[in-house]
């Protein structure tokens, strides 16, 4: 009878204490539990495939930021960060001690900057492949590596701007027959003395540079490299002979320049890019805000693209279905018979 009495005492008391403890569990679980779901919801987030409609207009600032600093950096530096084409015969008419006129190590700064674009295409293109397992294509538009890369550009272009503003690199006019064009704050008998230092921004700048292209071969923008126009000049001249046939095909004058002769105006406003990025970049360094200015411009572009992909639209489901469905569609059993 005291046994039985004991165990029904005892009873609420062990009931409540239970619960009280299991209430105390999901108070003190509650905040890892809320944390872990921002946590997952920022991870999914930054794991989202962006669409790449609307990407071109990306593309024309690159081009618009190459033309800008490979302006300046040819002015003070004698050599071009983004353009490897200009710096591969710079690096051959040095080595076989061409011009004349020329500083007898200067094709060093040609060489460095080919083999940090080189070294910039490695990484880039790491970030974008590694989650396809290195597949060609297609290769990855996670919302994540377009921040990663960008913000990483970004902060290479700062540390040269940073560097010029300080002084610490040539940042005036070429010199004829000198390494180094000395800085601004320099005096007029020590500007031609060799600054090695100036090697560090042209191998931050070119490798940079590189995540430009990388972002065009993402697109599928095999033929807009961002840094060269070459191509672009032949593709567009060459396609005028369609100009006829494209006018015959469209049902209107919008049609005509939206539709069928798209990729020429792409081409066109791309070479038109570049040439203001040169232009804007050659007017900004004679004037009062110089070499330092004209990169800084070139700091703010890059970070706006880096906030602009933070804030890009994902690729839907419906979309991200089609692209799978879309080799199906075209395999062997659905052509005609």
């Amino acid at each position: 009878m005291s046994r039985s009495t004991t165990l029904t005492e005892n009873t609420p008391v062990a009931s409540s204490r239970s619960s009280r403890t299991l209430e105390e569990g999901k108070y003190h679980d509650g905040a890892p539990s809320n944390r872990s779901q921002m946590f997952g919801s920022v991870r999914d987030y930054l794991e989202q495939e962006l669409v790449a409609k609307y990407m071109g207009a990306v593309i024309l600032l690159c081009f618009f930021v190459s033309g800008l600093i490979d302006a300046v950096a040819f002015n003070s530096w004698n050599c071009f960060v983004g353009m490897q084409t200009g710096n591969t015969i710079f690096a051959a008419l040095g080595l076989s001690g061409q011009p004349e006129a020329t500083h007898n190590r200067q094709y060093y700064k040609s060489l460095l900057a080919i083999a940090a674009f080189c070294l910039g295409t490695l990484f880039f293109n790491f970030l974008h492949r590694r989650p396809t397992n290195f597949h060609s294509l297609p290769a990855s538009r996670r919302r994540w590596i377009l921040v990663t890369s960008f913000c990483i550009q970004t902060i290479m272009v700062a540390t040269a701007a940073s560097l010029v503003t300080a002084h610490l690199v040539s940042n005036r006019p070429y010199i004829s027959g000198v390494f180094s064009s000395g800085s601004q704050k320099d005096e007029p008998h020590i500007r031609s003395r060799m600054i090695w230092l100036d090697l560090c921004p042209i191998a931050l700048l070119a490798f940079g540079a590189a995540g430009q292209v990388t972002l065009s071969r993402v697109l599928g923008l095999m033929e807009l490299p961002t840094t060269v126009l070459s191509a672009l000049f032949h593709d567009f001249t060459a396609d005028l002979y369609n100009l006829k046939w494209a006018w015959d095909k469209s049902m209107s004058v919008k049609g005509f320049f939206l539709v069928e002769e798209r990729r020429q105006l792409t081409r066109l406003n791309s070479i038109v890019a570049l040439f203001l990025g040169g232009y804007v970049g050659g007017r900004m360094y004679k004037s009062p805000m110089g070499m330092a200015g004209a990169l800084w411009f070139a700091v703010g572009i890059k970070f706006c693209i880096t906030v602009a992909f933070l804030l890009w639209k994902k690729e839907t489901a419906v979309a991200e279905q089609e692209e799978t469905e879309m080799p199906q569609r075209g395999g062997p059993e659905t052509l005609p018979k």
